[in-house]
């Protein structure tokens, strides 16, 4: 099964969930420049024309086109602007599971955008996809993070102990949350 062959543009009452294009190389240009820490570490950090434009038309959909998973830029539903990025990836099909990882631009964090977006690709995911489990890892120290999942109906499974490793080398305790297809049809996780 493989339901990431057709163009994906998710909307919601603020918010577009649409893939990543050439357009988009202005905003990501000035949020490199700007050091903002919110791109997943598969983006480039260069700001050289040929492999940023190599990046935005083939290079950030490869995973869609394998199936393994995608990438989507947040933005504004009503400016375009980007506000951020948001994506699955780990998609196995044979589980019907897979990982969500987002992040929101510094100037976009607080205003319940992460959750929404995060809401929005969940429900297609399990609803649309036919995926059964999505799953979300955020730092334990990451309290922003950890409000938006719950906020998005993530239950909270408990902690995988030294899952991440930082750039200092040293492994962090990772708290894990999901969501699960049934969670739908109840209307949200069972308490």
């Amino acid at each position: 099964m493989d339901v990431f062959t057709d163009s994906v543009r998710l909307e919601s009452g603020r918010l577009v969930l649409r893939p990543f294009g050439l357009d988009d190389a202005p905003q990501l240009i000035e949020v490199v420049q700007a050091g903002e820490d919110f791109l997943p570490p598969n983006f480039p950090d260069a700001l050289e024309a040929e492999p940023l434009a190599w990046f935005l038309s083939e290079g950030v959909h490869k995973v869609q086109r394998f199936g393994l998973g995608i990438h989507l830029a947040v933005t504004d539903r009503s400016t375009g602007g980007l506000l951020g990025t948001i994506g699955l990836f780990k998609v196995d099909w044979a589980q019907l599971t897979c990982e969500i990882g987002y992040g929101m631009r510094t100037s976009a964090r607080g205003r319940g955008y992460a959750t929404e977006s995060l809401t929005l690709i969940s429900d297609w995911a399990l609803r649309d996809c036919g995926l059964y489990r999505v799953e979300l890892r955020a730092l334990t120290t990451n309290h922003a993070s950890i409000r938006v999942a719950e906020k998005a109906g993530y239950v909270r499974e408990g902690v995988a102990r030294g899952a991440e490793r930082d750039a200092d080398g040293v492994n962090r305790d990772m708290l894990v949350f999901s969501r699960i297809a049934s969670d739908l049809r109840r209307g949200g996780p069972a308490c």
